[in-house]
């Protein structure tokens, strides 16, 4: 899915002209802690909660305050993987998506990609997920797929992320559609790939910060 498939209209844009009354009304009713500052279709940044409410910072109007963010958008087309690679780093609730002459269309909130993760395969079947190391010229996503699919599994997702502390090497995270892994783990190890994690998830009634946390092991093991 992607960014432009997932804006949340409920929650509006302010201007700089608005009162920073407005700011918090709109905080406490959307139950957010940022909201989007746009002049004329372009987006100057974010406004937070923090600063609104710190007692040394007391301005009549949201254009006096310093605003975060704003490099903290998307493009329409990005996928939610980008989005979650934005939110990250700027540490939001809420990431704005931008058409492509920069013009702002809305924003998409965390809590609602999270949801939409939880509509994935990767999240709803039952399995495990396990996490490899290889060098990026030994990686065959047919081989590990092979070896999974010998011992009656198959693969529901993967993703690749550069090693932190070797930059020649990959981790490789697999989810997959059964709970028991030892056999797969020792093929996969037989040929020639390290196993460095594994855990199992039985039980999918997740809240939602059980959902990020799913999320962001899948996407940063």
């Amino acid at each position: 899915m992607v960014a432009e498939q997932l804006i949340n209209y409920m929650v509006p844009p302010l201007k700089k002209e608005d009162d920073i009354t407005r700011a918090k009304q709109w905080m406490d009713e959307f139950r957010v802690k940022q909201l989007p500052v746009v002049d004329d279709q372009k987006l100057l940044g974010f406004i937070s909660e923090d600063l609104i409410y710190d007692s040394g910072i007391m301005y009549a109007g949201v254009g006096e305050y310093p605003l975060i963010g704003e490099n903290c958008f998307v493009v329409l087309s990005n996928h939610y993987y980008d989005i979650l690679k934005v939110q990250s780093n700027h540490n939001t609730d809420m990431v704005a998506v931008l058409d492509f002459d920069e013009n702002f269309k809305g924003v998409v909130l965390i809590s609602d990609v999270v949801m939409e993760f939880t509509n994935t395969a990767i999240v709803n079947a039952e399995g495990a997920i396990i996490t490899l190391k290889s060098s990026l010229n030994d990686y065959s996503l047919s081989e590990i797929s092979r070896i999974v699919e010998m011992n009656e599994s198959i693969i529901l997702g993967v993703n690749i992320n550069p090693d932190k502390d070797n930059p020649s090497l990959i981790e490789i995270v697999l989810r997959i559609n059964h709970q028991s892994v030892n056999q797969i783990a020792a093929g996969l190890s037989k040929s020639g790939y390290s196993v460095t994690s594994s855990f199992n998830i039985e039980d999918n009634s997740f809240d939602e910060r059980d959902r990020y946390g799913l999320l962001m092991k899948y996407l940063n093991p």
